[in-house]
């Protein structure tokens, strides 16, 4: 099954979670995360996972096997970056 890893990577201000940069959350196919995500930052990661999860790649990106800068829907005070770990 397919892995990935989703990665807090930028917090500015105040974030309900309290997320810090350096934060990892681990998922498997089109299943949500193991432990307990935002909601709000779900809705734009998850496009990405199906994505990578699919076959696509992002070669404007360092490893066109991950996508960054997908910010939260609260003003973009937080971003992850979500990688495709094997597959």
């Amino acid at each position: 099954m397919k892995k990935f890893e989703i990665e807090v990577k930028k917090v500015e201000g105040y974030c309900s979670c309290d997320y810090t940069p350096g934060d990892k959350f681990y998922a498997e196919g089109l299943k949500t995360p193991s432990r307990a995500i935002c909601g709000g930052a779900y809705m734009v990661l998850f496009p990405m996972q199906t994505a990578l999860h699919s076959g696509s790649v992002f070669n404007f990106e360092d490893n066109p096997k991950s996508k960054t800068k997908l910010s939260c829907p609260d003003d973009g005070k937080v971003s992850f970056k979500i990688t495709l770990l094997d597959g």
